[in-house]
Protein backbone atom coordinates (compact mmCIF):
# COMPACT_ATOMS: atom_id res chain seq x y z
CA UNK A 1 0.00 0.00 0.00
CA UNK A 2 1.56 3.07 -1.03
CA UNK A 3 -1.12 6.02 -0.21
CA UNK A 4 -2.12 7.15 2.81
CA UNK A 5 -5.84 7.10 3.63
CA UNK A 6 -5.37 8.27 6.79
CA UNK A 7 -2.79 9.97 9.90
CA UNK A 8 -3.22 9.70 13.01
CA UNK A 9 0.44 11.34 14.21
CA UNK A 10 -0.70 15.02 15.71
CA UNK A 11 2.96 16.15 14.65
CA UNK A 12 2.53 14.67 10.78
CA UNK A 13 -0.90 15.93 10.65
CA UNK A 14 0.23 19.76 12.27
CA UNK A 15 3.23 19.55 9.54
CA UNK A 16 0.87 19.05 6.76
CA UNK A 17 -2.01 21.54 7.49
CA UNK A 18 -0.25 24.77 6.15
CA UNK A 19 0.32 22.81 2.98
CA UNK A 20 -3.43 22.30 2.58
CA UNK A 21 -6.16 25.16 1.57
CA UNK A 22 -8.68 25.12 4.71
CA UNK A 23 -12.36 24.63 2.85
CA UNK A 24 -14.52 24.41 5.42
CA UNK A 25 -13.94 24.40 9.39
CA UNK A 26 -17.26 23.52 11.89
CA UNK A 27 -18.02 25.36 14.61
CA UNK A 28 -15.24 24.63 17.66
CA UNK A 29 -12.60 23.52 15.04
CA UNK A 30 -13.93 19.82 16.11
CA UNK A 31 -14.24 19.33 12.13
CA UNK A 32 -12.91 20.50 8.89
CA UNK A 33 -12.23 19.54 5.35
CA UNK A 34 -9.05 20.73 3.40
CA UNK A 35 -7.80 20.45 0.00
CA UNK A 36 -4.20 19.47 -1.25
CA UNK A 37 -3.89 21.57 -4.00
CA UNK A 38 -1.15 19.50 -5.28
CA UNK A 39 -3.09 15.89 -5.79
CA UNK A 40 -6.00 17.90 -5.70
CA UNK A 41 -7.51 15.60 -3.08
CA UNK A 42 -9.81 16.85 -0.31
CA UNK A 43 -8.92 15.62 3.73
CA UNK A 44 -11.30 16.04 6.74
CA UNK A 45 -9.30 16.98 10.27
CA UNK A 46 -11.47 15.55 13.18
CA UNK A 47 -11.28 13.56 16.38
CA UNK A 48 -12.08 9.97 17.19
CA UNK A 49 -14.81 9.89 20.59
CA UNK A 50 -13.20 6.33 20.75
CA UNK A 51 -9.71 7.84 21.54
CA UNK A 52 -11.75 9.64 25.00
CA UNK A 53 -11.99 6.44 25.77
CA UNK A 54 -8.34 5.93 25.56
CA UNK A 55 -7.82 9.75 27.67
CA UNK A 56 -9.02 12.31 25.25
CA UNK A 57 -9.93 12.74 21.65
CA UNK A 58 -7.30 11.20 18.83
CA UNK A 59 -6.78 13.99 15.73
CA UNK A 60 -7.55 12.21 12.47
CA UNK A 61 -6.65 13.26 9.14
CA UNK A 62 -8.67 11.38 6.76
CA UNK A 63 -8.84 11.23 2.94
CA UNK A 64 -12.01 12.01 1.72
CA UNK A 65 -13.99 10.30 0.12
CA UNK A 66 -14.18 8.87 3.81
CA UNK A 67 -12.76 4.93 3.55
CA UNK A 68 -15.54 2.04 3.88
CA UNK A 69 -15.23 -0.75 6.52
CA UNK A 70 -13.36 -3.10 4.22
CA UNK A 71 -10.76 -0.25 3.65
CA UNK A 72 -9.95 0.56 6.95
CA UNK A 73 -9.83 -3.18 7.82
CA UNK A 74 -7.36 -3.30 5.14
CA UNK A 75 -5.31 -0.18 6.32
CA UNK A 76 -5.34 -1.33 9.60
CA UNK A 77 -3.61 -4.83 9.13
CA UNK A 78 -1.82 -3.79 5.97
CA UNK A 79 0.02 -0.07 6.27
CA UNK A 80 3.65 -0.02 6.84
CA UNK A 81 2.54 3.81 8.94
CA UNK A 82 1.94 2.56 12.51
CA UNK A 83 -0.14 5.65 12.80
CA UNK A 84 -2.16 5.35 10.11
CA UNK A 85 -2.91 1.38 11.65
CA UNK A 86 -4.27 3.38 14.71
CA UNK A 87 -6.10 5.92 13.05
CA UNK A 88 -7.64 3.22 10.71
CA UNK A 89 -8.70 1.37 14.30
CA UNK A 90 -9.97 4.34 15.82
CA UNK A 91 -12.30 5.37 12.50
CA UNK A 92 -13.53 1.59 12.60
CA UNK A 93 -14.33 2.23 16.34
CA UNK A 94 -16.09 5.35 15.99
CA UNK A 95 -17.73 3.69 13.12
CA UNK A 96 -19.31 1.09 15.40
CA UNK A 97 -20.27 3.76 18.38
CA UNK A 98 -21.36 6.68 16.65
CA UNK A 99 -23.41 5.17 13.40
CA UNK A 100 -23.99 1.89 14.47
CA UNK A 101 -21.78 0.26 11.93
CA UNK A 102 -20.33 -3.35 12.38
CA UNK A 103 -16.83 -4.45 11.44
CA UNK A 104 -16.03 -7.19 13.76
CA UNK A 105 -17.20 -10.30 11.90
CA UNK A 106 -15.51 -8.55 8.73
CA UNK A 107 -12.67 -8.25 10.76
CA UNK A 108 -12.30 -11.83 12.70
CA UNK A 109 -12.93 -13.42 8.89
CA UNK A 110 -9.88 -11.52 7.61
CA UNK A 111 -8.44 -12.50 10.24
CA UNK A 112 -8.93 -16.24 10.05
CA UNK A 113 -8.26 -16.33 6.59
CA UNK A 114 -4.44 -15.15 7.40
CA UNK A 115 -1.55 -17.47 6.87
CA UNK A 116 0.24 -17.12 10.01
CA UNK A 117 3.41 -18.71 9.51
CA UNK A 118 4.04 -15.91 6.52
CA UNK A 119 3.67 -13.16 8.96
CA UNK A 120 6.85 -11.65 10.86
CA UNK A 121 6.88 -10.72 14.05
CA UNK A 122 6.07 -7.03 13.30
CA UNK A 123 3.15 -8.35 12.03
CA UNK A 124 2.09 -10.66 14.56
CA UNK A 125 2.34 -7.72 17.02
CA UNK A 126 0.17 -5.55 14.35
CA UNK A 127 -2.73 -7.82 14.68
CA UNK A 128 -2.30 -8.41 18.63
CA UNK A 129 -2.33 -4.31 18.72
CA UNK A 130 -5.76 -4.09 16.62
CA UNK A 131 -7.41 -6.89 18.45
CA UNK A 132 -6.80 -4.83 21.91
CA UNK A 133 -7.49 -1.89 21.03
CA UNK A 134 -10.72 -3.16 19.30
CA UNK A 135 -11.35 -5.34 22.16
CA UNK A 136 -12.28 -8.08 20.29
CA UNK A 137 -11.72 -10.85 22.50
CA UNK A 138 -14.40 -9.32 24.89
CA UNK A 139 -17.36 -11.17 24.52
CA UNK A 140 -19.05 -8.22 26.06
CA UNK A 141 -22.56 -6.69 23.87
CA UNK A 142 -21.23 -2.93 21.92
CA UNK A 143 -24.27 -1.93 20.72
CA UNK A 144 -27.01 -0.45 22.59
CA UNK A 145 -29.56 -2.31 24.29
CA UNK A 146 -32.10 -0.19 25.21
CA UNK A 147 -35.55 -0.90 23.64
CA UNK A 148 -34.57 -3.77 22.51
CA UNK A 149 -36.36 -7.01 23.18
CA UNK A 150 -34.89 -10.26 24.47
CA UNK A 151 -34.37 -11.84 21.46
CA UNK A 152 -32.72 -9.39 19.59
CA UNK A 153 -30.75 -9.47 23.29
CA UNK A 154 -29.60 -12.51 23.07
CA UNK A 155 -28.76 -12.91 19.43
CA UNK A 156 -26.46 -9.64 20.10
CA UNK A 157 -24.74 -11.46 23.01
CA UNK A 158 -24.62 -15.17 20.53
CA UNK A 159 -22.74 -12.50 18.31
CA UNK A 160 -20.21 -11.10 20.35
CA UNK A 161 -19.72 -14.82 22.29
CA UNK A 162 -19.16 -15.69 18.80
CA UNK A 163 -16.59 -13.10 17.54
CA UNK A 164 -14.59 -13.79 21.20
CA UNK A 165 -14.52 -17.54 20.60
CA UNK A 166 -12.89 -16.64 16.63
CA UNK A 167 -10.54 -13.86 18.09
CA UNK A 168 -9.07 -15.98 21.31
CA UNK A 169 -8.71 -18.67 18.35
CA UNK A 170 -6.59 -16.20 16.20
CA UNK A 171 -4.04 -15.02 19.21
CA UNK A 172 -3.59 -18.84 19.91
CA UNK A 173 -2.89 -19.21 15.99
CA UNK A 174 -0.37 -16.25 16.60
CA UNK A 175 1.95 -17.71 18.87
Amino acid sequence: MGERYLYGDAGLIKGLLPQFELIEEAEGGWAAVYKDASTKSFWMKCYSTAGEQLGGGYELLIRLPLPGTEKLITVALETSHEDEAVAAIMRLLDEEAVEGKDFRHLLIERLEQLNFDSLDAAQKQRIRQFMTLTSLTDPTNKRPVKGKTLEQLEADAVYFGAVSEKALNVLDRLK
